[in-house]
């Protein structure tokens, strides 16, 4: 066992669960388990092995702020839904 890992937050014993919230998420860090245990077994090099963690977490990255900025404007269009004082549509008046 790791160093720490008896030290386990509150939100990591349901892991699994938000990862099923997230499948884009589980699907990459599926990727990087296979990628560990080499599953494919064309990895047969160091640097290959490198390459290939480097561009699967490259692309989690990515997915990971594309996935928080449309839970971000998701969240903020909610509360501006929410609040009456918010005009969204006005049709315009002749002013003549």
């Amino acid at each position: 066992m790791h160093k720490g890992a008896e030290k386990q937050g509150p939100r990591s014993e349901d892991v699994a669960s938000r990862l099923e919230r997230h499948p884009i998420i589980k699907a990459r860090i599926t990727k990087l388990l296979d990628l560990v245990e080499n599953t494919g077994g064309d990895l047969r090099r160091a640097d290959d092995a490198e390459r290939r963690a480097i561009d699967e977490l490259r692309s989690m990255g990515q997915e990971l702020l594309h996935d928080w900025g449309q839970r971000l404007a998701d969240d903020e269009a909610g509360d501006l839904a929410k609040n009456a004082a918010v005009v969204r549509q006005v049709k315009k008046t002749s002013l003549a």
